[in-house]
């Protein structure tokens, strides 16, 4: 009875090319990755501001008054301002580099911003970021009547 002589595993020089072809792929991938993490910064910090608006607003139904959610560039407060002394209610920081428009939005207690008819606007950046069709900042958007809609892009939202 002859024993066969069978090798098991992988070669030297077969290692030796599949490493280099794993190298060579994740070369011509690597440029991808820093958009990638950078559109994934810019959707986080977009869905932090939609997360703001939406708890604004429903503050302001359960309280029955005035609601105001400030945006300060690099973070969030959310503000009673039923009381006589307006109060905090939250306050969230933006990090990473991450900033939103300036502004002010006052919810109503039936949820419509006020004054009443006024559309809002908020756009996400990051700092060193142009916007483009490959860095994707989105925007905030609140229609008169209360709806809120974040859209991916805001070169491509009305």
């Amino acid at each position: 009875m002859r024993q066969l002589n069978t090798r098991r595993g992988v070669t030297l020089i077969e290692l030796m090319v599949g490493l280099v072809i794993m190298a060579v792929l994740t070369g011509m991938a690597a440029p991808f990755f820093g958009d990638y993490i950078t559109n994934s910064r810019l959707r986080e910090g977009g869905n932090a501001l939609m997360a703001e608006a939406l708890y604004a607003q429903s503050e302001a139904l359960k309280r029955n008054g005035v609601v105001r959610l400030s945006i300060t560039g690099t973070a969030t407060q959310v503000i009673d301002m039923t009381q006589t002394v307006p109060a905090t209610l939250r306050t969230r920081t933006f990090t990473q580099g991450l900033a939103a428009d300036a502004l002010n939005i006052d919810f109503g207690s039936d949820g419509m911003t006020r004054p009443r008819g006024t559309d809002v606007v908020a756009d996400m950046s990051i700092a060193g970021v142009t916007c483009s069709s490959e860095q994707r900042c989105p925007r905030l958007r609140i229609d008169a009547g209360g709806a809120i809609l974040l859209c991916g892009n805001k070169l491509s939202c009305p």
